[in-house]
């Protein structure tokens, strides 16, 4: 069964982002949505999809 949701650490073992500073910039940016469960913040995977085809978007756009 896949996960359905990953931690900060993991997302960033995930994605390769080397700081907790660049995920949480991207949270604050509204580039990333995430979900609190207690005190925990979430990344729901369907949010980390997204967030990817996002950046693999505006990849393609910026070499027209």
């Amino acid at each position: 069964m896949e996960k359905l949701t990953y931690s900060i650490p993991e997302f960033q073992q995930l994605t390769g982002i080397s700081s907790r500073t660049g995920v949480y910039q991207e949270i604050n940016a509204g580039r990333l949505q995430t979900v609190k469960c207690g005190r925990r913040r979430l990344i729901p995977r369907e949010a980390a999809e997204q967030w990817l085809a996002r950046l693999q978007h505006e990849a393609e756009e910026a070499q027209k």
